[in-house]
């Protein structure tokens, strides 16, 4: 009997972290994509025209990033990428969606070589949620034409909605 039951919760975990290590290459897979897509200006995987106006153009993504409740590509002051992970209005519950997206993206993006700087974050509370940007290094010889694309991963407050939002940003250089 207890052989029984040590061979169930066995096979549960291995299923459990097989699962968990196919949601980190999703995660990784997606945010890849998008980046690799970023010289095109995102025009491979930008979806339907959203909103135009004069202080914003908002586009569809045809690639959902495991993990985001929404996301968009925004041309406002540059052209990028956008994904919320979560949206409470308590600023306790992003703590674990924070330090869970920003360890996906060291792995992801480290085994690529971009290295992670931290900023301060300029939401009043918000101190212990850095900005996060990840940069591949520049390098003399790269003579490229198109610049790498850049990711940041905050935490924002939204004083008019009272909500909290643990957001992704992919930029195109």
């Amino acid at each position: 009997m207890f052989i029984g039951r040590f061979l169930i919760f066995f096979l549960i975990g291995i299923a459990a972290w097989t699962e968990t290590m196919g949601q980190q290459d999703d995660f990784c897979d997606a945010v890849s994509a998008i980046m690799r897509d970023a010289p095109n200006k995102f025009k491979n995987i930008r979806g339907k025209l959203q909103q135009a106006n004069s202080t914003a153009t908002l586009w569809d993504c045809g690639i959902k990033i495991p993990g985001t409740i929404k996301s968009r590509f925004v041309a406002s002051m540059g052209l990028f990428y956008e994904g919320a992970f979560i949206q409470p209005k308590n600023k306790d519950d992003i703590q674990s969606v924070y330090d869970t997206y920003k360890g996906l993206l060291n792995k992801c993006l480290g085994a690529q070589g971009y290295k992670q700087s931290t900023q301060k974050n300029f939401y009043p509370g918000l101190d212990q949620y850095k900005k996060l940007v990840f940069m591949l290094d520049a390098s003399e010889d790269d003579k490229s034409e198109h610049p790498p694309a850049h990711a940041a991963l905050e935490a924002t407050y939204s004083k008019d909605l009272g909500i909290y939002t643990v957001v992704m940003y992919i930029f195109d250089h």
